[in-house]
């Protein structure tokens, strides 16, 4: 049995059919591991919702879930659709995610510097 607390961001009004940009950003609090943070949803450069997540996964997350794009395999991130059978069946042209170093200390930041880290992360 998975205990999964989820704290859910959505906009209140479906997108149209087209061409969008939906951008996901997530602002860490950065106080300590599993700290929250707030949730901004935007469309077409529009924000859309917004929330406070209360607590984030601290470490490292299971090794049977994974980044999912079109259909979720794993734990759903809603309870709104079925675990399986659950394929988009519009069209994804491109994503792209961004996951730079947030608020690093300046020790930290020559660690990551030495190891190579934050050039591989940066580059897109």
């Amino acid at each position: 049995m998975r205990c999964v607390a989820r704290t859910n961001i959505a906009s209140s009004n479906p997108i149209a059919s087209g061409k969008h940009t939906i951008k996901y950003e997530s602002v860490f609090d950065g106080r300590k591991p599993g700290a929250g943070g707030q949730s901004i949803l935007s469309v077409d450069g529009q924000k859309v919702a917004q929330g406070k997540i209360p607590k984030t996964q601290p470490y490292a997350y299971s090794g049977d879930e994974g980044l999912d794009v079109e259909m979720d395999n794993e734990t759903p991130v809603s309870n709104d659709y079925k675990e399986r059978g659950n394929k988009f069946s519009g069209m994804i042209k491109k994503i792209t995610v961004d996951v730079k170093p947030f608020n690093l200390g300046a020790k930290d930041k020559t660690e990551a510097e030495d190891y190579g880290d934050v050039k591989e992360i940066t580059e897109d």
